[in-house]
């Protein structure tokens, strides 16, 4: 059984890498936002520039519809390292249904410093709904990249109707 830490203290490389991947968990698969926060927090107490405890409380902040609290620590990653990609996506994602045009520059952006299937196949979505043909583009993007993934988005996920 694996021991826990108990946050006393400066955690090693090892444990804050347990647990980053067990916040990651929870934000991503088992959608249990409180607990992925929780340990996102107790990183962040004793490391407050930690980026992927930033990046995962800040998708779970928006997940749990506090939205201004996301788009603010999404801010501040954006601030604090301007080139990594996936503060970029997030903020792309927040601006979603709010401001199309500024979520597609946000995505654009996330997009020229890595592809990566979630912000490809989130701007295919994107450009497709805003009736942009660059959305096939950004389709085989995604296809390029996970192709098991991409057959499985499309078939349970690709909404072709704009409403």
């Amino acid at each position: 059984m694996k021991k826990k830490p108990n946050f006393i203290g400066k955690l090693n490389k090892r444990e804050i890498f347990l647990l980053l991947d067990e916040a990651r968990y929870y934000h991503n698969y088992s959608c249990e936002e409180d607990k992925a926060m929780k340990i996102c927090d107790k990183i962040l107490e004793i490391y407050p520039n930690n980026r992927d405890a930033m990046l995962i409380k800040a998708g779970s902040l928006g997940s749990l519809d506090k939205e201004k609290e996301s788009f603010e620590l999404i801010t501040k990653i954006i601030n604090k390292w301007p080139n990594h990609w996936e503060a970029h996506y997030l903020l792309g994602l927040a601006l979603f249904n709010i401001n199309e045009k500024k979520a597609l520059r946000y995505l654009k952006k996330s997009i020229s410093l890595k592809k990566t299937f979630d912000n490809t196949i989130t701007a295919a979505q994107l450009t497709h709904f805003l009736e942009d043909n660059d959305y096939k583009k950004y389709l085989e993007y995604a296809k390029d990249i996970d192709s098991s993934r991409y057959k499985k988005y499309m078939k349970n996920y690709w909404e072709w109707e704009i409403y």
